[in-house]
């Protein structure tokens, strides 16, 4: 730990000492070490923790770890959102294994030693014809690794579903849906799964390794992108959702952490693990529950509302606006309060964050974000064609009048929401 007591970046420690990482969220690459028996190592936004968020929908104090003899303890603190471990909320003090993952509010750690902190526990080892070479990422539901697939000599990305789930066969069912949904995809936007299998009771799927990391990476801590690059992200992203029309597939899950980035910053649509197919009528029910991020949710998919790809548009909206303002529409002390206002209230006006934009991209995020389906674009190829006129716009220096919008919207009754 570091002497006050807070996280470091990088230290060279005793490689038995545990660490709790922060593999996704503004916090990316902090990591604290529990090398202190018998202490309560708080996790929260209070500023008096040992680990500080600034993750939103986390709570002050999320939650604890506690490091008894040879047992980890972690203990949720009457969170908000709840505290996930390997994808279940915890409910009582639960011990901790070394390579847990812990969720809290859009916050996701590992729980590993030192000696596994970069390459990882399975770095060296083979698996259904794959050289594992090091760990690049972590999820809800295992880790990712860079691989060589043997036969080929192709590095691939190696995406390995956590030991600890596969005794329940319902992660297992979701984890290889995932990679067939992502499977049914031939795209250049889309990261394209080579192969999906299982040896000795490990299941994994490879796929292909993007080494550019994320545009969640690029816009952290609050950064915004210039709106030439801002949109082009959105454009490759749209095309990757209108052939994921095509195939009949809501991804359900559009924001920035799951588009990714090659060297060359080109786009590709990763995690599919939510992703629902259309049925006949053309719809993706909800019936086993709403998932997603609040932040970036349509409202129907917050109401728990069939979906279809104009959910997407949404989602890819309220990125655009992420990414192009450096501010979300929608913010709150818990998922349901962010959830209500996706459902209830308007975001800040565009122009009134930044009147100085291509005058086309105010008309495509008041469209984006319409609450009724029925009044945004019906389809990516329409909102493509506007965003190459974005492009066009920029690129010939055309900007909007400098004038302030003076909108000002109303809440709908609360009791139209149902809680």
């Amino acid at each position: 730990m570091a002497p006050d007591g807070g996280a470091v970046r990088d230290s060279k420690r005793c490689p038995t000492v545990p660490r709790l990482v922060v593999e996704r969220g503004n916090e990316k690459g902090l990591s604290l070490s529990l090398d202190k028996p018998g202490a309560d190592v708080l996790v929260g936004r209070l500023k008096t923790c040992a680990l500080v968020l600034t993750d939103g929908l986390a709570s002050r104090q999320h939650f604890c770890i506690t490091h008894e003899n040879d047992r980890f303890i972690i203990t949720d603190l009457r969170s908000h959102n709840g505290t996930f471990v390997n994808g279940t909320r915890i409910q009582d003090p639960t011990d901790l294994p070394l390579g847990a993952t812990i969720r809290a509010g859009e916050t996701l750690f590992s729980f590993r030693s030192d000696s596994h902190r970069e390459e990882g526990a399975l770095s060296g080892t083979k698996i259904g014809g794959y050289h594992l070479q090091a760990r690049i990422g972590a999820g809800g539901m295992g880790e990712v690794y860079r691989a060589v697939q043997i036969t080929l000599g192709r590095q691939v990305a190696l995406k390995i579903l956590s030991p600890e789930l596969t005794e329940d066969r319902s992660f297992v069912e979701r984890f290889l849906r995932e990679a067939r949904a992502a499977g049914r995809f031939n795209h250049p936007n889309v990261i394209h799964v080579h192969e999906v299998g299982e040896e000795k009771g490990t299941y994994y799927y490879s796929m292909e390794y993007v080494e550019g990391g994320s545009v969640q990476d690029l816009i952290a801590k609050g950064r915004s992108l210039d709106p030439l690059r801002a949109t082009r992200i959105v454009l490759q992203a749209a095309q990757a959702l209108e052939y994921a029309d095509k195939v009949g597939i809501v991804h359900c899950d559009i924001k920035p952490d799951n588009l990714m980035l090659t060297s060359g910053g080109d786009v590709r649509l990763s995690d599919l693990g939510i992703a629902k197919t259309l049925n006949a009528k053309g719809k993706a029910e909800q019936s086993d529950g709403v998932f997603g991020s609040p932040h970036y949710m349509a409202p129907e998919q917050a109401r728990g509302l069939p979906m279809d790809h104009r959910s997407d548009l949404y989602s890819l909206g309220v990125t655009y606006y992420r990414i192009l303002l450096g501010k979300l529409p929608f913010t709150g002390k818990d998922a349901k309060e962010i959830m209500e206002k996706q459902v209830f209230d308007e975001p800040e006006p565009p122009r009134r964050i930044n009147s100085h934009l291509a005058p086309m991209i105010y008309t495509i995020l008041g469209k984006l974000l319409k609450k009724r389906p029925a009044e945004r674009y019906q389809n990516a190829a329409a909102l493509i064609k506007d965003l190459q006129s974005v492009i066009s716009q920029i690129q010939a220096g055309v900007k909007a009048p400098s004038r302030l919008g003076t909108g000002h919207f109303k809440r709908r009754p609360s009791s139209f929401w149902g809680f």
